[in-house]
C-alpha cells in the first residue's frame, strides 16, 4: 500500500490549499490505477511472464510515455526525444515530407541494386556457373560447386557487417552506405568480365570466389545501413512501415535479376547464353550503381544517430562494446534471422537449380513461375510491416516462423508433385511466408540495440544468421535431396523455422525480464527516495476470509456481531513495507516497528474495513474513504485513503494505496463550520431586525392615520352639542386603518412561516383609488393634490390586494416627502394607469419635487439606502420585491419636466392565465 502523509515533508493542508489537495488526489488515483495493473497490455511486462507482484510489475506505467503500436520497449528507452519531435512535425511540413520520401527512395533503390547484384550471382550459379567454372563429370557435382561459391558471400557478410558496422557507428550511416554500394557494384561488374575455367583453369574459380567474397563483404553492411536509414527517420507508429523499404529491395532486385535472365534465356540460344549472354546482367549493374550513388550522396545523417553523437562520443571499438554489453541480444538476433535466409534461398536458389537440373523443367518456365511467386513476397512484406506497427514485430515474426515450419512440411509433396502449377503454389506460399519473417525483421532486429552500437549489433546478428540459415542452404538442400529426397529438405527447413521461433520467444522473455527489472528498480527508487509516505499492504488473509462460505462481514448490518467481525478482519490487514516518510508520519523510530497489523493504528476500524470489504466483495477495484489513525506518540491523524485493488489474486500480497494526511485541513474545516454557524446566527438576528424595521415602516402610516382618526372622533364628541355623524365617520376611518394594520401584521407572520396567501385577481384601478383614500388625511396635512388618470379598460392583475396597496402608498409617501420644499400650489401627485400591449399594465406615480440625483439612480432600490436623515431605506426595496414576486418590475427615473417618476409594470390576469395553461 502507498501512504501519502505529511509528517515534516508536506506542508499542512488547510482550507486555502484545496487545489493542492485535489491535485495530490488526482495524481494518487492515476498512480494507483496503473500501479495495480488496471491497464494491461501497454507494456511487454504482461507477456505472460510472472513477477513478484502486479503492483511492482506495473507500478511505473504512468511515468513513461505510452508507446505507440509497433514501437518496441527498447526503442522507447533508447530513442532520444529529438526524434519524436522531428517525427511529429514531419507530418505537417512539406520539406519534411520531401526529405522522408528521399530517404525511403534511397533505402529502396540502394538495397534493390545491391540485392540485384547479389541475386544475379545466385541465379547464374543455379543456371550456368557449374559447367563454366566448376566442370565435373556429374552435373549435380557442378551444381554443388557453384552453390559452394555462392556460400562464400555469406562467410564474408559477418566480416563486412563488422567493418561497416564499426564505421557506421563511428562516422555515420551515409558514408558506409556509399562505400558498400561501390564495393558491391565493382565486384559484380568484375564478375561479368571474368574468363572461364576453359580459358585460365583453376584461376577462374579462384577469381570468382574472390569477387563473390567482395559481394558478401558489401552486402554485410548494406542491409543494416539501408534499414537504419529508414528506421531512424520514421515518425512514431510508422517504424516498421518505414523500415520495410530495405527488405522490399530484395524482391525488386530478384525480379530485375531473374527477369533479365528470363529475357536472355528466351532471346538467346543456349550456346550464345553460355558464351556471353550470362555476362550481360553483371555488366548491367554499372548504370544501376550510378543511380544508387546519386540518390545516397544527397542524404544527411539520421536524427537518432546525430542525437546519440550529441549525447556521448561514439565507442572506440563498437564491436567490443557490443559483445561486452549485449551478448544475449546478438545471439537472439542471429538465430532470429535464420528462418528468413533458409526459407528464401530454399524457395529460390535451391528450387531453381533442382527444378531445372533434376526435375527437368525448362529454365524459362521455372524462372517465370519464380518471378510470379516473388510478387507474393513483396505484398506480404507490406502487409507484415503494417501489422507490425499495429501489433508488434515480434508477434508477426512468430507467425512467420510457424508458416516456415508449415512450408517445410509441404515442400516434399508439392515440389515432387510433377505439376508446375502445384510447384508455383508452393513457391507462392513460401515466399508469402517469407515476407512475414523478413519485413518485420527490419523493425525488430535494430531495436535490440541502442543507437550508439546499433549498426554493429544489427550487422553482426543479421550476417551471422545469414551464414547459419542461408550460406549453405542451397548446398545442404541439394545434398539432402540427392541423399534422402525432398522430405529431408523439408525437415531441414522446418528446423530452421523452429530455431527462429525459439529465438523470438527467448528475445521476448529476455526483454520482458529486463523491463521488469528496470520497472522494479525505478519503483524501489521512488519508494525509498520519495518525500511522501509510501507503504505496501498484504490483503491476502482478508480476501480469503471474505471468500469463506460462512463469512458475513461487510453485509451492511449495523449489529454488535457485525462490528465485532469487522474488528477481527482489521487484524488481517498487514503493513509489509514502508519508507522513512511513513515511519515519521506514524512517529516510529524505525521502519521495522511500523510493520505488522494496521489495526493497532486504527481509531475506528469501520471506516477502513466497510468500504474495503465492499470493494473486494463487489470487485469494484477502487476504494476512497476517510479514516482516523493514532500515531505511536498518541497524535490522532485524519487521512484520506485511496486504494486500487488488483485484478489477480496473487497481487493482493502487495497492494498499493495512498493516504493523504488531512488532519490540519479537517481541523480548519471544523473551525470554518463553527464560524459559519456563528455567521448564520448573526444573520438570523440581522434578519429579525430587518423584519422588525419592515413591520415598523409599513405599520407607521396606518397606525398614524388611525391615531388621527381617533383624535378627530374625540374632538367631535367633545363639541357641545356633540357631532355624532362626524364622530362616527372618524371612528369608521380609525377602524378601517386598524384592519389594514392587522392585515400587514398577518401577512408578515405568514411570510415568516413561509406560508403566503394565494394571489387572486384584483382590479388595479380600485387598488390605486383605495390607496389615495387611505392617505387623504396625509394629503390634506401636506397640502398635496392628486390627479388620477386610471383609464377605463380592464385592469385586472393577479396579486395580493394589501401588498399592492402598500406599494402605491409607499410611492405616494415618498413623493409627498420629495415635495416638502416645493411651493404649496405646485405640490401635486399624478397617478396614471394604461395598458402596454395586451399582456402588460403600467402604473406610474410622479411628483413635482427636486428629482433624483444621477449618482443615486443606480442605488434607489438597494436595501437600507436612503437620502433622508430619519429614513430607514427599506421601503423601495420591499416594493420592488413585492412587484417582482408577481412577475412585474419597478423602475425609477427623473421626469421630463422635473420631479421623479416611479413605474410599476405588472402582467395582466389574462396573460397570467395563458402562462399557466402553457406550463400545464
Amino acid at each position: 500500500m502507498l501512504l501519502l502523509g505529511s509528517g515534516k515533508d508536506i506542508s499542512a493542508v488547510n482550507i486555502g490549499q484545496n487545489d493542492q489537495f485535489r491535485t495530490y488526489r488526482h495524481q494518487i488515483q492515476t498512480y494507483l490505477k496503473y500501479s495495480n495493473g488496471r491497464h494491461r497490455g501497454s507494456t511487454p511486462i504482461d507477456n505472460g511472464i510472472s513477477a513478484r507482484s502486479g503492483a511492482s510489475r506495473r507500478a511505473f506505467r504512468p511515468f513513461h510515455r505510452r508507446r505507440r503500436a509497433g514501437t518496441s520497449r527498447a526503442h522507447e528507452h533508447s530513442a532520444p526525444r529529438q526524434h519524436y519531435r522531428h517525427g511529429m512535425s514531419s507530418a505537417g511540413s512539406g520539406s519534411s515530407r520531401q526529405k522522408s520520401a528521399r530517404v525511403l527512395f534511397a533505402s529502396l533503390v540502394g538495397t534493390a541494386v545491391e540485392f540485384y547484384d547479389f541475386y544475379i550471382y545466385a541465379t547464374a550459379a543455379s543456371l550456368i556457373f557449374g559447367p563454366l567454372f566448376f566442370p565435373a563429370s556429374v552435373p549435380s557435382m557442378e551444381l554443388i560447386g557453384a552453390y559452394a561459391s555462392f556460400g562464400i558471400a555469406f562467410i564474408a557478410r559477418p566480416l563486412g557487417g563488422a567493418v561497416f558496422g564499426h564505421f557506421g557507428d563511428r562516422i555515420g550511416r551515409k558514408t558506409t552506405l556509399v562505400a558498400s554500394l561501390l564495393l558491391m557494384g565493382g565486384s559484380t561488374a568484375a564478375i561479368g568480365l571474368l574468363p572461364t575455367y576453359e580459358l585460365v583453369g583453376w584461376l577462374a574459380p579462384l577469381l570468382l570466389c574472390l569477387l563473390r567474397f567482395g559481394q558478401g563483404l558489401a552486402l554485410g553492411g548494406e542491409w543494416t545501413g539501408a534499414t537504419l536509414l529508414a528506421l531512424e527517420n520514421a515518425p512514431p507508429g510508422w517504424r516498421a512501415r518505414y523500415a520495410m523499404f530495405a527488405p522490399l529491395g530484395a524482391p525488386i532486385g530478384f525480379i530485375i535479376a531473374n527477369g533479365l535472365f528470363l529475357i536472355l534465356t528466351l532471346v538467346l540460344s543456349v550456346e550464345e547464353f553460355r558464351d556471353w549472354g550470362w555476362r550481360v546482367p553483371f555488366l548491367a549493374s554499372i548504370p544501376l550503381i550510378g543511380i544508387g550513388l546519386w540518390v545516397r550522396l544527397n542524404l544527411v545523417e539520421t536524427m537518432e544517430f546525430a542525437a546519440a553523437l550529441a549525447e556521448a562520443p561514439p565507442p572506440r571499438v563498437p564491436l567490443l562494446e557490443l559483445l561486452r554489453t549485449h551478448p544475449h541480444q546478438v545471439v537472439a538476433g542471429t538465430f532470429g534471422v535464420v528462418a528468413c535466409f533458409s526459407l528464401y534461398y530454399t524457395a529460390t536458389a535451391f528450387a531453381l537449380g533442382y527444378g531445372t537440373s533434376v526435375l527437368g523443367y525448362p529454365r524459362s518456365a521455372f524462372l517465370l513461375i519464380e518471378l510470379g511467386a516473388i510478387l507474393f513476397m513483396g505484398a506480404s512484406i507490406v502487409l507484415a510491416s503494417w501489422l507490425s506497427d499495429r501489433f508488434s514485430p515480434e508477434n508477426i515474426l512468430i507467425v512467420g516462423c510457424a508458416g516456415t515450419i508449415l512450408s517445410g512440411i509441404l515442400l516434399s509433396p508439392m515440389m515432387g508433385s510433377g505439376s508446375l502449377t502445384i510447384i508455383f503454389l508452393f513457391l507462392s506460399f513460401s515466399l508469402f511466408v517469407m515476407g512475414f519473417v523478413n519485413g518485420p525483421l527490419a523493425a525488430w532486429l535494430p531495436e535490440l540495440f541502442p543507437p550508439r552500437i546499433r549498426y554493429s549489433g544489427t550487422s553482426v546478428a543479421f550476417n551471422f544468421g545469414g551464414i547459419i540459415g542461408g550460406a549453405f542452404s542451397p548446398l545442404i538442400s541439394q545434398a539432402l535431396a540427392e541423399g534422402s529426397g525432398l522430405a529431408a529438405v523439408g525437415f531441414y527447413l522446418a528446423i530452421t523455422g523452429g530455431l527462429s521461433l525459439i529465438a523470438f520467444d527467448f528475445s521476448a522473455r529476455k526483454r520482458t525480464l529486463g523491463a521488469l527489472a528496470r520497472s522494479e528498480s525505478r519503483y524501489r527508487s521512488l519508494f525509498e527516495q520519495a518525500h511522501v509516505s509510501l507503504c505496501e499492504m498484504d490483503l491476502t488473509d482478508l480476501k480469503e476470509a471474505l471468500e469463506a462460505p460462512n463469512s458475513r462481514a461487510g453485509s451492511g448490518r449495523d449489529t454488535p456481531r457485525e462490528r465485532t467481525s469487522l474488528d477481527k478482519l482489521a487484524e488481517l490487514v498487514h503493513l509489509v513495507d514502508v519508507n522513512e516518510a511513513t515511519a515519521r508520519l506514524l512517529a516510529s523510530p524505525t521502519r521495522a516497528s511500523v510493520l505488522g497489523p494496521i489495526e493497532r493504528f486504527l481509531i475506528n476500524s469501520d471506516t477502513l474495513l466497510e468500504p474495503l470489504v465492499a470493494a473486494i466483495r463487489n470487485r469494484s477495484g477502487h476504494v476512497e474513504t476517510q479514516i482516523r489513525l493514532r500515531a505511536l506518540d498518541g497524535r490522532d491523524l485524519t487521512v484520506m485513503l485511496v486504494m486500487t485493488l488488483p485484478d489477480d489474486d496473487a497481487s493482493f500480497r502487495r497492494v498499493s494505496g495512498a493516504m493523504l494526511d488531512i488532519t490540519e485541513r479537517e481541523a480548519a474545516r471544523e473551525t470554518l463550520a463553527a464560524a459559519q454557524q456563528e455567521l448564520a446566527r448573526v444573520g438570523r438576528i440581522s434578519t429579525v431586525g430587518a423584519i422588525s424595521a419592515s413591520i415598523a415602516h409599513e405599520l407607521n402610516q396606518p397606525i398614524g392615520a388611525m391615531v388621527m382618526s381617533v383624535q378627530a372622533c374625540v374632538r367631535w364628541l367633545q363639541r357641545d352639542p356633540p357631532d355624532l355623524d362626524a364622530a362616527t365617520r372618524a371612528a369608521e376611518r380609525a377602524v378601517k386603518d386598524g384592519v389594514r394594520a392587522s392585515d400587514i401584521i398577518q401577512r408578515t407572520r405568514e411570510q415568516l412561516r413561509q406560508a403566503r396567501r394565494q394571489p387572486e385577481p384584483v382590479d388595479l384601478r380600485k387598488v390605486a383609488e383605495e390607496a389615495v383614500s387611505l392617505l387623504d388625511r396625509e394629503l390634506l396635512a401636506t397640502g398635496t393634490r392628486v390627479r388620477l388618470d386610471l383609464g377605463s379598460d380592464d385592469a385586472a392583475v393577479i396579486a395580493d390586494r394589501v401588498e399592492l396597496q402598500q406599494v402605491i402608498i409607499n410611492l405616494m409617501t415618498n413623493g409627498m416627502h420629495a415635495m416638502a420644499d416645493t411651493a404649496e400650489d405646485a405640490r401635486q401627485l399624478e397617478i396614471s394607469l394604461r395598458a402596454e400591449g395586451p399582456e402588460l399594465l403600467l402604473l406610474s406615480v410622479s411628483d413635482h419635487g427636486s428629482g433624483i440625483s444621477p449618482e443615486n439612480l443606480s442605488k434607489l432600490f438597494n436595501p437600507f439606502f436612503t437620502t433622508k436623515r430619519e429614513g430607514m431605506g427599506i421601503g423601495l426595496a420591499i416594493c420592488r420585491t413585492i412587484v417582482e414576486a408577481y412577475g412585474g418590475s419597478l423602475l425609477g427615473r427623473n421626469g421630463e419636466h422635473g420631479g421623479a417618476v416611479f413605474e410599476v409594470r405588472l402582467p395582466t390576469a389574462q396573460a397570467h392565465d395563458a402562462e399557466g395553461l402553457a406550463a400545464e
